[in-house]
């Protein structure tokens, strides 16, 4: 049966930390002299939406508490260039920070890859950070967020993040939730710790903010998604990536068969990105028939920037959605109907341009 801890975080979350591995029975699977790897979730899309620097510290800490030789912290963020980046991680101040613990940072996407072809379910050819690979212990640290594709992004979906930045987008193409699985099928992670110090309601990347107070943690990373899923109101069954997960074998998906130690589980429902754009916009009519998660990102992302200056009412995306008179049509699948309609070019259109388009300036 697999242990998922829910920990209560105080002023002390260095104690916490420690509290949360000692609950989840991840003592003693750091060795001395090991080479340990965390991998938080940072997107460099905003802050807010970001694995707390505090709690990475503190898995570094723990780390080198448990005797590692060296411990690195490493993301490969989304694709938005390396200058963001820098901004990025300056805001966050983690540098600075994780330099003053003699911890090093990775950046993914200028580190080497180990290549894999032909695995089913993903793209032809994909590239995995080697460091992800052949660390002796990974620590899998995302914050717990709702998202549009997936209804949470936690510890499954945060190994998206070793990978090479071309190949983030080719998941989408392809089919994101069976590549998430299979990726992770090549990607141990052996600490599963979500940082739930807050959730992030509404949007992953600019939603509400809701404070939790609580580190929930496993070494089995579908249970540790299952119990973060139910504590935003998501049950056994409701998320369709750990069904999948959980039937490849990666873990446990039913709340119901997990062993939870630590805080009781209590519910409270927030609210996912569907709802989030329901509220805001009651009346929109999107048609997207064959769309990919890519372009369905893309669309969310330009709604939400977009807010209160929508003037759009009827959306299409997707190969084999219907095309209403007056619809803006975004992304190349549609690609016929640009001499003639509103439209966002692109295999995503990105979201910034959505939302102008959205607002009638574009």
């Amino acid at each position: 049966m697999s242990r998922v801890a829910i920990t209560r975080v105080g002023t002390d979350v260095v104690a916490a930390f420690a509290t949360a591995m000692e609950q989840a029975g991840c003592v003693g699977l750091i060795q001395p002299g090991q080479r340990v790897l965390v991998k938080p979730n940072w997107n460099a899309c905003a802050v807010a939406g970001s694995t707390k620097l505090a709690v990475v510290l503190a898995a570094c800490r723990w780390a080198q508490a448990q005797g590692a030789g060296e411990v690195l912290v490493g993301e490969g963020p989304v694709p938005v260039g390396r200058e963001r980046i820098d901004s990025y991680l300056a805001e966050l101040g983690a540098l600075a920070a994780l330099a003053e613990i003699g911890v090093g940072f990775v950046l993914f996407d200028e580190a080497e890859h180990v290549l894999f072809r032909d695995t089913p379910d993903l793209p032809p050819e994909i590239g995995i950070a080697r460091l992800a690979l052949e660390c002796d212990v990974l620590i899998n640290l995302p914050m717990l967020k709702v998202h549009s594709c997936c209804l949470t992004t936690l510890c499954v979906k945060n190994l998206k993040g070793c990978l090479r930045p071309v190949d983030k987008m080719a998941f989408h193409r392809l089919g994101l939730l069976p590549a998430v699985v299979a990726l992770n099928r090549l990607i141990p992670s052996q600490i599963n710790v979500i940082d739930a110090l807050e959730a992030m309601a509404g949007d992953h990347n600019s939603g509400r903010l809701v404070p939790l107070g609580l580190l929930i943690a496993s070494r089995d990373r579908v249970a540790a998604d299952a119990v973060g899923s139910a504590l935003i109101g998501l049950p056994s069954g409701k998320v369709p990536l750990l069904k999948l997960a959980a039937a490849a074998g990666l873990g446990e998906h039913c709340v119901e068969a997990l062993e939870i130690v630590g805080e009781a589980l209590v519910p409270q429902r927030l609210e996912l990105p569907q709802d989030a754009l329901k509220r805001h916009y009651p009346n929109l009519d999107i048609q997207d028939e064959g769309a990919c998660s890519a372009c369905r990102a893309a669309l969310m992302d330009g709604l939400f920037t977009a807010g209160a200056e929508r003037q759009v009412t009827q959306i299409a995306l997707g190969a084999h959605s219907t095309v209403a008179a007056g619809a803006l049509v975004l992304g190349n699948c549609l690609s016929s109907y640009f001499p003639h309609r509103a439209h966002v070019p692109g295999c995503p259109p990105v979201g910034k341009a959505v939302a102008r388009a959205l607002a009638g300036k574009e």
